[in-house]
């Protein structure tokens, strides 16, 4: 065998044995086998925006109920339990037609979601400084302008959602 052809098949062992030690982001330890059903109780709303805390809970909920293979029970009966705390709510001015009319309005929240193994109160995943932001269009009609935040906090909520159970459904 010439030494140009023990050279490549040495390369190519190398190349194919000696993995680099890079795997896609997010794919991290599976989740516990003994985990067969969760219960996503209210969150706690720390905001002065009255009813979100229902917006965003009924999110993750429907999250749960239609992409899991995980069961949606209530509290008493679950292996794990979400629990999840809305801190903070703003909206910022993103963008003008003039100095004192705005056209965009930036929402943000802030959440921090965990979810704990409920006979062991041991933290299975979470995100003590979740934010999201979505952008509104604002209205000389504030009925306009009101329908259009109340959308974009319900996005807000889906997106959350939808980033809190891939991110635990991953064990990111």
């Amino acid at each position: 065998m010439s030494r140009y052809l023990r050279n490549l098949i040495a390369l190519s062992l190398f190349l194919c044995c000696g993995a680099c030690g890079y795997r896609l982001a997010g794919d991290g330890a599976q989740l516990d086998p003994r985990i067969h059903t969760v219960a996503v109780p209210v969150f706690e709303n720390m905001t002065a925006e009255p009813g979100i805390e229902a917006v965003f809970t009924g999110a993750l909920r429907q999250e749960f109920l239609t992409k899991s293979p995980l069961r949606v029970v209530p509290e008493s009966q679950a292996d794990a339990v979400f629990i999840g705390r809305i801190r903070r709510l703003w909206t910022a001015d993103v963008a003008h037609r003039a100095a004192q009319d705005t056209v965009l309005t930036r929402l943000t929240v802030t959440l921090d979601v965990r979810c704990v193994e409920r006979e062991t109160g041991k933290i299975l995943w979470q995100d003590p400084a979740l934010t999201y932001f979505e952008d509104y269009m604002q209205n000389p009609k504030a009925v306009v302008s009101f329908q259009n935040r109340q959308a974009a906090l319900q996005r807000a909520a889906r997106e959350t959602a939808a980033r809190i159970f891939d991110r635990f459904m991953s064990q990111f």
